[in-house]
């Protein structure tokens, strides 16, 4: 019954570009956290669109993009998705936001870390290591995930020094 719901939310094609996009984020967020991730993945595609197409404002453009190559990695599309989130942080590192070039690359670290690109994660979480204390909530626990689980899989692979430095990193952020 959602996902009839959400495709009829989809489909209203007579709607101003304005109603149109918010009708695509509602069924973009409803969809992603319900775990459909296809009709999310649909939703923000069609969002990114109009937004690309109107005035949205580089703000807007950044969390789209962000949230389609989140949802993109949940789908195990791990080449767009990188890219969709390199896009979010060139245009974050643009406008100067500590906190939101720290959230994009954490996603890239759990991008790279799904391909088994370690090297490439822990690159990424280097960059965070400085912006992590802007992080709140959600945000700050998932950094303190991807900085523990990078720094496991570090000192298994005998980077002892900076598996160590990650892991002292995940419990500052724990608070721990």
């Amino acid at each position: 019954a959602l996902a009839l719901h959400l495709s009829m939310l989809g489909a209203c094609g007579s709607q101003s570009s304005g109603d149109e996009y918010a009708g695509q984020i509602e069924v973009c967020v409803a969809a992603e956290r319900n775990g459909l991730l296809d009709a999310a993945a649909q939703a923000c595609g069609a969002a990114l669109a109009i937004a690309a197409d109107g005035d949205y404002g580089p703000g807007r453009l950044s969390n789209l993009l962000y949230r389609l190559g989140r949802i993109e990695r949940q789908r195990g599309n791990f080449q767009e998705a990188g890219v969709l989130v390199g896009r979010s942080l060139a245009l974050e590192e643009q406008q100067g936001s500590s906190e939101a070039v720290a959230t994009r690359l954490i996603e890239l670290t759990f991008n790279a870390a799904g391909q088994q690109r370690w090297s490439d994660a822990a690159r990424f979480l280097e960059r965070v290591a400085p912006l992590a204390e802007e992080l709140k909530g959600d945000d700050r626990s998932a950094a303190a995930n991807a900085f523990r689980a990078i720094g496991v899989r570090l000192g298994g692979m005998g980077q002892a020094v900076q598996a160590e430095r990650f892991k002292a990193k995940a419990r500052e952020l724990d608070g721990a």
